[in-house]
């Protein structure tokens, strides 16, 4: 095996070479361009990050640009769980690297956990058994307040939820219960729960306080749950303005517990926005629409997440409102940013409408075109729907899809 080390200083690849003398350890310096790894992406190597805690903050930013350049690499942290090291692990596992070399553990602890990260791609890649998948992450994120990511949020949840339960499908209780959590970390906060009627005594902050207790009872138990069996977690309304705490260590539990998470960031800030969020999503769509504020607005989103690593493949458009006779087409304005446009979605006065009498559209009118041209995000989103029984399938489809939807 072939260990590869960036750090800033070569002692620590020393360190290792005599803890792990069968091993080959290979030392580049931490400022080395990434493209140094060009020549290793074939040849069976573990990559080491130096996460000691002086060095930690530095290799955060360059695991963000690895695991955007490289993420066939497996990646690994360097650090110690002693108790005035604890800092680096903590930022090691924000920047969501799962495995740790630990340099307070015996060498032969150091070896299995190398191992263990050198074989897993290999045994992924080469049988066809399943294994045990995290949940799936999708980020919504509104490029500015107002573009209505949180309206589609809640049409999204629910719509999920229910073509999880419709008749024809065969799952267990707990499978229902807990298949779709609906995080809710927009701003202005409790948005979500005012859409969907929830009054929840238990928040996200409860969430981070209890992240070691989370499991699929209290999952079922605690969480807020919309009439058709949707989880929603969310902040307490009166937080606006206040950084998001890091939710790394939640969303480890929370993506053990759920089958899929869809996150609502609509309205947070840039620079609000925990980095371990974004670099841990399966998904990122960025809800704009014709606007041309909003169009600034989404080059100024596109060039943060590119300051942070994360803007790559899994980064998609979604506009909101539109009409033939605003500005851009959708067409127009995912070719100018070089987007893949996953949806467009009609501008329906009846949307807003039944906001205001405390309903979603769906329920008032499951078949306009606001709800049809949902129905790509929604294959998206619950991309396991296509396995269950083929008579709600049908029954699906009728609702959603027809022909294509038309506001004229």
């Amino acid at each position: 095996m072939k260990l590869v080390l960036f750090a800033p200083e070569r002692d620590l690849a020393l360190q290792l070479a005599a803890l792990l003398p069968a091993m080959e350890v290979q030392w580049l310096e931490s400022s080395a361009p990434a493209s140094a790894l060009e020549a290793l992406r074939d040849g069976g190597c573990v990559v080491l990050l130096d996460y000691r805690r002086d060095h930690a903050g530095f290799s955060a930013a360059l695991t963000r640009q690895l695991q955007a350049q490289a993420p066939e690499l497996p990646l690994v942290a360097v650090g110690s769980t002693a108790s005035d090291q604890l800092e680096g692990v903590v930022a090691a596992l924000r920047a969501g690297l799962r495995d740790l070399v630990d340099l307070s553990a015996t060498p032969a602890e150091m070896d299995t956990v190398l191992r263990r990260a050198c074989v897993a791609p290999t045994a992924l890649a080469a049988v066809s058994a399943p294994v045990p998948a995290k949940a799936r992450l999708v980020l919504l994120l509104g490029v500015r307040p107002g573009v209505g990511s949180s309206t589609l949020a809640a049409h999204l949840g629910v719509l999920a939820q229910q073509q999880h339960t419709a008749p024809g499908t065969d799952r267990e209780a707990t499978e229902v219960a807990n298949h779709l959590l609906l995080l809710d970390l927009g701003q202005p906060t409790g948005d979500l729960s005012l859409y969907l009627n929830l009054d929840s005594g238990f928040h996200f902050d409860d969430a981070l306080r209890n992240a070691n207790r989370i499991d699929a009872t209290l999952a079922r138990t605690a969480m807020g749950r919309h009439g058709s069996g949707l989880a929603v977690l969310g902040l307490p309304a009166g937080q606006e303005g206040a950084p998001l705490p890091d939710p790394a260590v939640l969303m480890q539990r929370l993506r053990g517990v759920f089958g899929s998470v869809l996150c609502d960031l609509g309205g947070t800030f840039l620079r609000q926005l925990p980095v371990s969020l974004l670099n841990s999503a399966d998904e990122i769509w960025l809800i704009a629409d014709q606007a041309i504020g909003t169009l600034v607005s989404l080059d100024h989103t596109l060039k943060h997440l590119e300051h942070v690593g994360a803007l790559d493949a899994r980064v998609q458009l979604v506009i909101n409102r539109h009409d033939d006779d605003s500005g851009l087409s959708p067409a127009q304005i995912a070719a100018r940013f070089d987007l893949p446009l996953l949806a467009a979605l009609p501008d329906r006065p009846r949307l807003r409408s039944s906001a205001s009498h405390g309903h979603l559209l769906l329920e008032e009118a499951p078949r306009d075109p606001y709800v049809r041209a949902l129905a790509p995000l929604l294959a998206r989103l619950d991309p396991g729907s296509a396995t269950v029984a083929r008579s709600w399938r049908e029954n699906l489809a009728l609702r959603l899809s027809g022909s294509a939807w038309k506001t004229k």
